[in-house]
């Protein structure tokens, strides 16, 4: 009974730290994703969700994403909480607590300690990188995928026979969310390798595979690409050079959660310098992991294995790759290592109030956070402040100034993104609607026709 109150409460200041939320508006991809999305009013549309891509609705999106069950999800909360709007950031909330909950489950399976597996589930609900996933609600099917994935993990370790079902389902229900869901047979095999043999690690992932597979040609069949159907927009040379920095800063983060922000600024990097200064880093970790133990080793593998997509930078937005959303699902590893430390602390009264200080900490990183994504204006100021280089961040800016109606504002920071970008077509559309709205009608003409030549079809 004791146990389930300290875990209650765990849940009870995650929902009060996040709360202020609940009256925040829509912001960033909510607006088109959700908002104006037509597929989400009516369930006939539902069907369609398997066969076209995320984007289907709207023409000018690539089709790059096949994520049904995101949309399925999105159905169903139109259906029970009405048309988009702030009390979705319930659902979102909703899903990071169970989210918590599956992992806890997990870790104290695996380590066999309530008190750290309270300890790690507690650093996972708060650590303020979380921040991002949980409040935007375009972000929450990153959530759902964690879940499902720890999920298809824990009942695979307490099955019964050689297949759980229940387990490869789980597999499906990650993978059918989102792509980073295709981890499932490779969690399975690095888990089965490292607590038992690479035979047995081949075999176990055979169903994982076959649903792996079926999600391939599901996507195949709406999109008519296994990957990206945008060529990568950096070589594989620079992407290489610049992991290291991105995976610096990943780590400061984790380490000192402070000025977050929803863009960073991370120039491409031509230099070696920081590749091999990672290398070394890579094998210090790697001496430091052989004492370890299995679970520790399991933890690392999961953090790698997970947060490997997000290094693929050149099928993201140049000079926008870094986000903290990408860390949510790779801090289930690291949740799993800090178990496995909080297991050798004899938690006496000094060592409680520490814990107890870190979570004070870490909720008051959550609130300082928080204010940011209360509207897209707030949203964006902080992101310009982060990466005042960044075109794509000034031109969200000025688009929420331009919806706010106040167009002198919006004005230099359309001025300061055609410099940084001047073949980003966007940029001179919202330029063409700056002119519109203060009654220069023949220099909005010149800025449409620059628009229709760059970006045809907006």
């Amino acid at each position: 009974m004791k146990c389930s109150l300290l875990v209650i409460a765990v849940l009870v200041v995650v929902v009060l730290v996040y709360l202020p939320a609940a009256r925040y508006s829509l912001v960033y991809d909510d607006h088109e994703q959700l908002e104006t999305n037509p597929r989400l009013t009516d369930w006939r549309q539902v069907p369609g969700y398997f066969t076209t891509h995320l984007w289907a609705h709207s023409p000018l999106q690539a089709p790059n994403y096949y994520r049904p069950l995101s949309l399925l999800f999105f159905r169903v909360e139109s259906a029970v909480l009405g048309p988009p709007s702030a009390v979705w950031h319930f659902a979102s909330l909703a899903a990071h607590l169970g989210a918590t909950v599956c992992l806890f489950l997990l870790i104290q399976h695996l380590v066999g300690s309530f008190t750290a597996a309270l300890v790690a589930g507690a650093l996972f609900a708060l650590h303020p990188i979380q921040t991002e996933t949980v409040v935007w609600i375009s972000a929450c099917p990153d959530i759902l995928v964690t879940a499902f994935l720890v999920l298809s993990l824990y009942f695979y370790r307490v099955r019964k026979r050689p297949i759980s079902f229940v387990s490869v389902l789980f597999a499906a229900l990650a993978v059918f969310t989102k792509e980073s869901g295709m981890a499932a047979p490779v969690l399975i095999f690095a888990y089965e390798w490292i607590y038992s043999r690479f035979k047995n690690a081949l075999l176990a992932i055979f169903p994982y595979v076959v649903v792996a597979l079926l999600y391939i040609a599901a996507r195949i069949n709406a999109i008519g690409s296994v990957t990206s159907a945008v060529a990568p927009d950096m070589s594989i040379q620079s992407t290489i050079l610049t992991v290291p920095k991105v995976l610096a800063i990943y780590a400061l983060h984790l380490i000192w959660p402070a000025r977050l922000s929803p863009s960073y600024e991370v120039a491409v990097e031509s230099s070696i310098w920081p590749l091999l200064l990672a290398i070394v880093v890579l094998f210090g970790l790697l001496w430091l992991m052989q004492g370890s133990s299995a679970n520790a080793r399991f933890g690392a593998a999961w953090a790698a294995i997970t947060l490997a997509p997000s290094l693929g930078l050149g099928y993201l937005t140049r000079g926008d790759f870094t986000h903290d959303r990408y860390l949510y699902l790779p801090s289930v590893g690291l949740a799993i290592i800090a178990a496995v430390w909080s297991t050798r602390i004899q938690f006496a009264f000094r060592q409680r109030a520490l814990a107890g200080a870190l979570a004070l900490a870490c909720c008051f990183g959550i609130r300082q956070y928080l204010p940011a994504w209360e509207n897209d204006i707030t949203l964006f100021t902080r992101a310009v402040e982060r990466a005042p280089n960044n075109p794509y961040v000034k031109n969200n800016l000025a688009d929420a100034y331009l919806k706010a109606n106040r167009p002198a504002e919006a004005f230099p920071l359309l001025q300061q993104a055609i410099e940084l970008k001047p073949d980003y077509g966007l940029l001179y559309y919202n330029m063409a609607r700056y002119y519109r709205m203060t009654g220069d009608y023949g220099e909005a003409e010149r800025y449409f026709t620059i628009s229709d030549r760059l970006y045809p079809g907006k």
